[in-house]
């Protein structure tokens, strides 16, 4: 006969065998649901076009500051805010345009970008809708989405028009931003001469729960805009306090996200995870040694199986995910450097040399 205590633990035992098991069978029902989306995702090229002259009103005429907001309308007839760097004379041969990652936005590369304009870069970094300036104050729901198809448009109806104006535009993608660059790659080649991609969301070390992806899975049909935390620490982004303090104090950094918006970004992992042996471009990955987001391995693994021409990787061992922030110069050296290299110079068959010094005189106007 059992003990009073005995028969608690008996209890105790048995209950928490039972919870492991209804979370196994949660575990298994969702994932073979959430592995039957994979069949669902279908090319997400839009047919859509942007106005060509889009963007001319910006930049048909000089700057009035090196760093000015602006608006671009999207194929919904939504304006999207961004973040212009520019040449104060004459307009370089390349643009870089930037993709920031989950929580963050378009300031965070700020430091970067200038360092960048200073070289003689003109650099665009796009706030998706749902982020940084793109939130309630434009009409959008913080963190959500419909479609990922949506975020690539946007990226499309913003890089198709400045193609008139630059040689050569080149996606810059940070985190999750890296995933969503490499699938405009993959989806509108055309549009771009090559992908810079800093510690990629391609393959995450960090994820939410199973119980919560079931949930992310239900509430997709029931709930779409239904609330889920981002399960990322600050200290995961940077060890520098200074740094620290301002990811901790931003106000616009993204804490949560829609059930909606975390179904559909699996639904761009699978759409890359089919059409990575398609990517021709050259690629540049940065990769952070001590990172605890981003599972490097597994990034490496996936651009691999891709058909560019060239892959550089450049790991920076002492560093953990937002090197953008804690070794902005190295990055951008480096940056430069793969952009005037011989491969990535002569990429689509144009000769990108003139971008290599700031300019010093005001040129005609192009496009």
């Amino acid at each position: 006969m059992m003990t009073g205590k005995a028969d608690r633990w008996a209890r105790s035992a048995a209950g928490l065998e039972t919870r492991q098991r209804l979370r196994r069978r949660a575990s298994v029902l969702f994932f073979a649901a959430w592995m039957a989306c994979v069949g669902c995702v279908t090319n997400p090229r839009s047919t859509l076009e942007p106005k060509p002259d889009a963007l001319d009103a910006i930049l048909r005429k000089p700057p009035h500051a090196v760093r000015c907001e602006h608006t671009f309308p999207a194929a919904d007839g939504a304006e999207l805010g961004f973040i212009g760097y520019r040449q104060q004379a004459a307009r370089p041969a390349v643009a870089l345009v930037y993709l920031h990652g989950v929580e963050s936005h378009a300031a965070w590369f700020d430091t970067a970008a200038q360092l960048l304009q200073k070289r003689g870069y003109d650099v665009f970094c796009l706030d998706r809708r749902g982020s940084g300036i793109n939130r309630e104050n434009r009409g959008f729901v913080s963190g959500h989405v419909d479609r990922f198809d949506t975020l690539l448009t946007d990226v499309k109806f913003f890089v198709r028009p400045l193609r008139a104006h630059y040689d050569a535009v080149f996606l810059v993608g940070l985190s999750w931003g890296g995933k969503l660059a490499l699938a405009f790659g993959l989806t509108y080649p055309e549009d771009c001469e090559g992908l810079i991609l800093i510690t990629p969301g391609l393959r995450a070390l960090v994820d939410v729960g199973p119980l919560t992806k079931v949930w992310v899975f239900l509430a997709n049909g029931l709930a779409p805009r239904a609330r889920v935390a981002i399960p990322i620490q600050s200290e995961m982004f940077t060890t520098n306090p200074e740094h620290l303090e301002y990811i901790r104090g931003d106000t616009l950094r993204l804490k949560q996200a829609t059930a909606r918006f975390l179904f559909e970004s699996h639904r761009l992992d699978q759409y890359i995870e089919r059409a990575i042996p398609e990517n021709r471009l050259p690629t540049l990955l940065f990769l952070a040694g001590q990172d605890r987001i981003i599972d490097n391995e597994g990034v490496v693994g996936l651009l691999e199986r891709g058909g560019q021409a060239s892959l550089d990787i450049i790991e920076y061992e002492d560093q953990t995910h937002s090197i953008q922030f804690d070794a902005p110069h190295r990055l951008v050296e480096d940056m430069i450097k793969w952009l005037k290299s011989p491969t990535t110079r002569r990429a689509g068959g144009k000769d990108l040399e003139r971008a290599s010094t700031p300019p010093t005189g005001l040129s005609p106007e192009r496009g």
